[in-house]
C-alpha cells in the first residue's frame, strides 16, 4: 500500500480517558478503518497527569495500524512541531502563531508549504497552499456527552478539498493533532 493518508476524508479521534498518562490519537478513513495511530512516546506519572505537568519537548510516534513506523512528531513547547520520516529525515515543520489560530507549514527546506487559519472559536480551520489554493479543511467535532463532560479528549474531521502535493499531505494530517495539543490540550 502507498501513502495511508492519500484519502479525501480522515477522522482523528482521541480516546477518552479522565487522566491520561500520555496523549494518543487514532486516525480513521471514511469507512471507519484505522489507518494510523499517534502515540506520545514517554508517559507521565499519575501525579504529573493530575497536576497537568507537560514537558517542554514531547515526542509522538506515528504508526500504521500494524505498528509500522510512518512519522515522528516532536512538539517543541507549544509553538513548533517538527515532523520527520521513520529514518529521521525532516519532512517539515508547523509553526503556531501567538493567537493559536494561524499555523504555518514549512517543508524540509524551510519554505512555506501552506497555512491553516482558524475561526474565532479555534474549532474550524481552512488549509491553503502558498499561493492561496485550497487544500483542505478540518474541524473539531462533537465527541459525545460523556467524553465532552469528563475528559479533555477531542475528535476531528479532516476533509481534503483540493489537489495536495504528496510532500505536504503528512503536514496537513498532523495539523489537527498539533492544534489539539497547542489549543485544547495538554493531552
Amino acid at each position: 500500500m502507498g501513502d495511508p493518508f492519500d484519502l479525501t476524508e480522515l477522522r482523528i479521534r482521541q480516546p477518552g480517558k479522565v487522566l491520561p498518562e500520555r496523549a494518543t490519537y487514532e486516525i480513521f478513513d471514511n469507512r471507519r478503518r484505522r489507518v494510523a495511530d499517534v502515540k506520545e512516546i514517554k508517559g507521565r506519572s499519575r501525579l504529573e497527569a493530575l497536576a497537568q505537568e507537560v514537558p517542554n519537548v514531547r515526542t509522538f510516534a506515528v504508526t500504521k495500524a500494524r505498528r509500522e513506523p510512518l512519522l515522528t512528531l516532536v512538539m517543541r513547547g507549544e509553538w513548533l512541531a517538527e515532523i520527520s520520516d521513520p529514518g529521521g529525515r525532516p519532512i517539515g515543520r508547523i509553526r503556531v502563531a501567538a493567537s493559536r489560530r494561524q499555523y504555518t507549514m514549512l517543508d524540509d527546506e524551510e519554505t512555506v508549504a501552506g497555512e491553516a487559519a482558524g475561526d474565532l472559536s479555534v474549532t474550524k480551520f481552512a488549509v491553503s497552499g502558498p499561493a492561496g489554493e485550497t487544500y483542505a479543511q478540518f474541524r473539531k467535532t462533537w465527541a459525545g456527552l460523556r467524553k465532552e463532560l469528563f475528559t479533555q479528549s477531542d475528535n476531528y474531521k479532516l476533509t481534503v478539498t483540493g489537489l495536495v502535493p504528496p510532500r505536504v499531505r503528512p503536514l496537513i494530517v498532523m495539523l489537527p493533532v498539533v492544534v489539539d495539543i497547542s489549543v485544547h490540550g495538554p493531552y
